[in-house]
């Protein structure tokens, strides 16, 4: 319908104008890009945690893993490589003598934290697989996880597949906004909910905290149910 085509235009204005608001930057924002695969030998879940350097021209220059979970950071790591961004934006300072209202805005570098959430398929039976171990420390400009929360699996879905969440992380470290911009029903829900519920540490710039998008990939797989034996026959 038209009015659907329309809706999310507005909607992402709306947004980046109140991080403007905030010291007059914008951060970059996902336009394009592959979602990664789901290792098909994975037998249990898993946590990465990435933090893209995206150059001003809306390209990732570098990929840093902050949280490691094999076989799942790999494949993360070369997905998110060949993303496409709206690059950052911030206020240019004007000529001396020359006030501008509004001042002009110029493309600049910026960091981004992407999160991969690997649900193991499982619901009643043990998580097999490595758990997910730090690597390194976030940049300050990068907001990091404090709390996460793994998405439920909808008992009506059926088969497997990956949803993407962008987040606006407020100035306090809480979730202020989450909307699905990859979609893939009914799966939508249990993503948009629990990136609803995580936690981060804020980013800050220049010692001040400050709000910021980050990216949420929530891969879920048909879990496998296991009905224990009451004895052979």
């Amino acid at each position: 319908m038209p009015v659907a085509k329309c809706a999310w235009p507005i909607i992402v204005y709306g947004a980046l104008v109140a991080l403007a608001a905030q010291g007059g930057f914008v951060p970059a924002q996902y336009r394009d890009g592959a979602l990664p695969p789901i290792p098909i030998l994975a037998i249990g879940g898993g946590e990465v945690f990435l933090e893209l350097t995206v150059s001003s021209n809306g390209v990732v220059s570098a990929v840093r893993t902050l949280r490691a979970t094999p076989p799942f950071t790999d494949a993360m790591s070369n997905t998110v490589r060949g993303w496409q961004f709206r690059p950052a934006e911030e206020e240019m300072e004007p000529e001396p003598g020359k006030p501008v209202d509004p001042r002009p805005r110029r493309p600049v570098e910026s960091k981004v934290l992407v999160v991969g959430i690997f649900r193991p398929p499982t619901i009643n039976t043990p998580t097999f697989g490595e758990p997910p171990k730090d690597v390194a420390s976030p940049s300050n400009e990068t907001p990091f996880p404090l709390a996460t929360v793994m998405p439920l699996y909808p008992p009506l879905a059926r088969e497997n597949g990956i949803v993407l969440v962008e987040v606006r992380i407020d100035a306090d470290g809480g979730v202020a906004d989450a909307k699905v911009i990859r979609s893939a029903p009914p799966l939508d829900e249990p993503a948009r909910d629990a990136a609803r519920r995580w936690t981060f540490r804020p980013a800050r710039v220049h010692g001040t905290s400050v709000a910021r998008l980050a990216y949420m990939v929530f891969a879920f797989r048909q879990p496998i149910t296991v009905t224990p034996r009451k004895g052979s026959e």
